[in-house]
């Protein structure tokens, strides 16, 4: 019996290790599930982050879309219509983007908001990017990250010189034949007397006393002196440098090539420290019209802001007067472009005020200010003739489709003084530049000599001026600055001095066209 029990139990012995076995399998199965479950689900997790960073990733594309197109030079960042495309119906704002990359879509948009009072502008850019969803079909909803960015705008109004030619009293001479003495195509008559850089691209003639007595000489032609009384330099007391392309004619002498240096029995009254026939090539600046008047500040599309509690009132003339734009096609804009709006009297009796958020064309009445700031454009003709010493303040350029016209009066920088002392001009901080394209020919310009784009009357002037036409600075008047016309004719006892320039404003010809500059965006949300 004892044995019986004994194999009974060693059978017993084995069921309890099947159990055991079958135990531990169940147990291993379910720890082996668990893990397999534990990293398909970190597995997935991963999968799910990497598509969110993913579709940050495209969302902060989208913002890199919309600085691409801010920080191009020619787009104005301060235009509401920038990030649009040009098109030939007005788009609802804002204007919408989608773009396609690899790994999926990113579609975004940007407002634009001023804030006149402090001067400030900023892009509120919002982008949202989109990705395939990693846990789902293909009717599973995408995964998307949304952010917002703010870039600020600060408006450039100045910028290093770029064109040397504004170093310079530089006479574009278009009709030059390109042969020596074959007439004058810049005259210095009576007795003017230059103390400025001058550049001719042409023939320079000198009559009655006329002379030059500083600064340094460019002559693509010839220089045919012709009266005993002018000369280039003064014998002891040289100009610093004379360089005549074709060479100089003294009265009745023969042509001399190089021009000779010294008394004139054979020489040819010049006297200059450096003297040769190599003419320095330097080009004249173009004049981008269409360019300023889409995006001049102020200007026909950008106009002043309403008038502030306390300011002086908007000025009575228009910039223009285009009809609420049907379009933002440039080219459509560009149609109002046409010379229409008279002539704006800048010196008024009474004060006034425009502002925008990057310039500023005011007046004060009572203390003769103008205050100029960025690139002004005026689609017609302007004047100063209110028979006063007129201080302007800032750096900045008025262009006109038409002519200026300054009579029986001063303009001077606000630095100079109201002595209008040149030696104290600080030309970085006060700079006013005119950019005139008219020639007196029509009613809307014809307060000036006909084939004239500026003149200057009994008047004198501390700046800058570009004409398409002649600049005449006329009897008794003085320009002190550069000039830049087809003629510049000095009138009768005229003198020019200025010194050269570093910074100019940056609507002035030939300059970089930069609008303004937005700043390195920051993010919110996502």
């Amino acid at each position: 019996m004892i044995r019986k029990l004994a194999l009974r139990l060693r059978d017993d012995e084995r069921g309890i290790a099947l159990i055991i076995a079958l135990g531990v399998i169940v147990v291993l199965s379910i720890a082996m599930a668990s893990a397999i479950d534990y990293t398909s689900s970190n597995s997935r997790n991963a999968g799910m982050s990497d598509k969110q960073n993913a579709a940050y990733s495209l969302a902060e594309a989208g913002v890199n879309n919309s600085m691409s197109i801010l920080s191009v030079p020619t787009n104005n960042a301060l235009d509401k219509y920038t990030l649009c495309p040009d098109s030939q119906s007005l788009p609802p704002l804002p204007c919408m983007h989608t773009d396609t990359f690899e790994t999926g879509t990113v579609t975004w948009s940007g407002t634009l908001t001023q804030n006149p009072a402090l001067g400030t502008a900023w892009w509120t850019v919002t982008s949202t990017g989109y990705v395939r969803n990693p846990s789902g079909g293909s009717t599973a909803p995408q995964l998307k990250r949304t952010i917002t960015a703010t870039i600020v705008v600060i408006p450039t109004t100045s910028q290093p010189l770029n064109n040397p030619s504004w170093n310079y009293i530089f006479s574009r001479a278009p009709n030059w034949s390109g042969v020596a003495l074959s007439g004058c195509d810049m005259t210095l008559q009576n007795s003017v007397n230059v103390t400025a850089n001058l550049y001719v691209l042409g023939n320079l003639c000198f009559t009655n006393t006329a002379k030059m007595t500083s600064g340094k000489l460019y002559v693509k032609g010839s220089v045919d002196q012709q009266n005993s009384q002018n000369t280039i330099g003064v014998s002891g007391a040289d100009i610093a440098e004379a360089h005549v392309g074709l060479g100089c004619r003294y009265l009745s002498q023969s042509l001399h090539n190089p021009c000779k240096y010294g008394a004139p029995s054979t020489n040819d009254k010049v006297y200059a420290t450096i003297l040769n026939n190599t003419v320095q090539q330097i080009s004249p600046p173009t004049v981008d019209w269409n360019g300023w008047y889409l995006n001049a500040n102020p200007g026909p599309y950008f106009p002043c802001n309403a008038q502030q509690q306390g300011d002086p009132a908007l000025p009575t003339f228009n910039f223009d007067t285009p009809v609420a734009a049907m379009s933002d096609s440039d080219a459509d804009k560009l149609v109002y472009k046409n010379d229409n709006q008279g002539v704006a009297n800048l010196t008024p009796g009474t004060s006034y005020k425009c502002k925008t958020v990057s310039g500023e064309l005011s007046w004060d009445a009572t203390n003769k200010k103008l205050t100029v700031v960025g690139t002004i454009f005026i689609d017609g003709s302007a004047t100063v003739q209110n028979g006063n010493t007129n201080l302007y303040t800032g750096s900045g350029v008025i262009y006109l489709s038409g002519t200026f016209f300054l009579k029986n009066s001063k303009l001077c920088p606000l630095s100079s003084t109201s002595t209008c002392d040149t030696t104290k001009w600080n030309n970085q901080q006060d700079l006013l530049g005119i950019v005139a394209n008219g020639n007196g020919s029509v009613p809307a310009d014809n307060q000036v000599s006909n084939g004239d784009s500026i003149q200057l009357v009994s008047a004198y002037m501390m700046g800058a001026g570009y004409a398409t036409n002649n600049i005449e600075i006329g009897t008794t008047s003085t320009f002190d600055g550069p000039l830049d016309a087809a003629e510049v004719k000095l009138g009768q006892s005229s003198s020019s001095t200025f010194n050269g320039f570093q910074y100019v404003p940056v609507g002035l010809p030939g300059e970089n066209t930069v609008y303004a500059q937005p700043q390195v965006p920051s993010f919110s949300g996502g």
